[in-house]
């Protein structure tokens, strides 16, 4: 079993885009609204473009996805550090560790290459199983809110890289 961790590019975006709207469908039996959730192809290419979004292959199959917005780039970040968005396994590969691998190789990329001590995250409170999956993943919430146009009060993590 052959696994690769890279940078997407707008080549992959129909790939990544499958992926995303599969991995979130099951989000919209809660009461939250993940804006991924209805990403259409043109916002998965945009998104591919704008954000650094990397992808766990096994096989030569996209099974796992993860975007860091960039302190840098657009609106900011929540504590100046890169946060951490469309985290996401297809449906298929759920329960096979890929999230883990995923978040490992993202962690190693932002201490090795953006050099930075502190990623972020956040998710739903009204999720029912995303808070303890970060929490066992080494996050620690910092903050709950209700930002303009969400369903549900937003839990953001952090976690030190250092």
């Amino acid at each position: 079993m052959a696994e690769v961790f890279r940078l997407l590019t707008v080549d992959d975006a129909t790939e990544y885009h499958r992926v995303l709207v599969d991995g979130y469908a099951a989000n919209k039996e809660f009461p939250i609204s993940f804006e991924a959730t209805d990403f259409t192809l043109q916002q998965s290419i945009d998104w591919v473009k704008e954000q650094p979004t990397y992808g766990l292959y096994v096989d030569d199959q996209l099974v796992s996805s993860i975007s860091l917005r960039m302190p840098w780039i657009g609106k900011g970040t929540i504590k100046g550090f890169p946060h951490i968005g469309h985290f996401v396994t297809a449906p298929q590969h759920k329960g096979k560790g890929y999230a883990k691998k995923t978040l490992a190789y993202t962690e190693d990329l932002l201490r090795t290459v953006y050099r930075t001590p502190v990623v972020t995250l956040g998710t739903a409170a009204q999720h029912p199983w995303l808070q303890d999956m970060y929490k066992n993943m080494g996050f620690v919430e910092f903050k709950r809110t209700q930002l303009k146009g969400k369903k549900h009060i937003t839990i953001f993590f952090e976690k030190n890289l250092i």
